[in-house]
């Protein structure tokens, strides 16, 4: 490059690639009952767009701020960076969120790649001509996991044992985007799955990671540590 080149910023960059790809076909088959139908697929997406982030100099980072578990049904809300690789400070941020139902572990999964292929495909307008449905079509249940995935894991190192009295939320101040992400990451680093975590977390008396006080972050992570060496705290 001379020093008479122009450096593209982000929004030159995603330009460019959009100009690159404007269809994606379908390449994934639903089945419901005796039929079906067609859909886009999360890896089939990260294989289209990969050589063109590499190709334009963008990385995309996506970061998980919140999960919330309701019963078989995983939901997350995600942030996502698109960075110009020549300048880092030069970056667009967007936010997504995504469920994934399952009746085992696997709900995260699905939540953040639902989440990451949609984010791809509506910033970058993207044709699919999909009907937006991620994986098999399983009906919501808002109920508690089943013993088998939850609770019998747990009792094992005492899961009662962990409950507090919740303090009052009303008047504490709850956990920021920065340390909900911490939270989270915290939690996928101890060695327990999500749902758990979220049990935890709704044994105190919150919903989700935004009822959580500023003041019960590390007493929560503590917790979640010795969940995850399957000792009590």
């Amino acid at each position: 490059m001379t020093t008479k080149e122009k450096v593209l910023n982000i929004h030159q960059r995603l330009n460019l690639i959009m100009g690159d790809v404007d269809y994606i076909k379908k390449n994934k088959s639903i089945k419901i009952g005796g039929g079906g139908y067609s859909v886009v697929g999360h890896d089939s997406v990260t294989a289209l767009i990969h050589p063109l982030l590499v190709k334009y100099g963008v990385t995309l980072i996506p970061s998980i701020t919140e999960v919330l578990q309701e019963g078989n049904r995983t939901s997350v809300k995600m942030e996502f960076s698109w960075i110009n690789i020549d300048d880092p400070k030069d970056c667009v941020i967007n936010c997504c969120a995504g469920y994934g139902i399952d009746q085992q572990d696997k709900g995260i999964g699905k939540a953040i790649s639902y989440a990451q292929k949609n984010i791809i495909l509506k910033t970058l307008h993207i044709e699919t001509g999909e009907r937006d449905i991620e994986e098999d079509d399983i009906d919501f249940i808002n109920e508690p996991l089943t013993p088998s995935l939850t609770l019998s894991e747990t009792d094992k190192i005492g899961l009662k044992e962990f409950v507090k009295k919740p303090i009052n939320k009303k008047t504490e101040p709850t956990l920021s985007v920065d340390q909900r992400r911490e939270f989270v990451e915290h939690v996928s680093t101890s060695g327990i799955s999500f749902p758990i975590a979220v049990e935890l977390i709704q044994a105190h008396g919150y919903a989700k990671t935004d009822d959580i006080p500023v003041s019960k972050l590390e007493s929560l992570k503590d917790e979640i540590a010795s969940l995850g060496k399957g000792v009590p705290a």
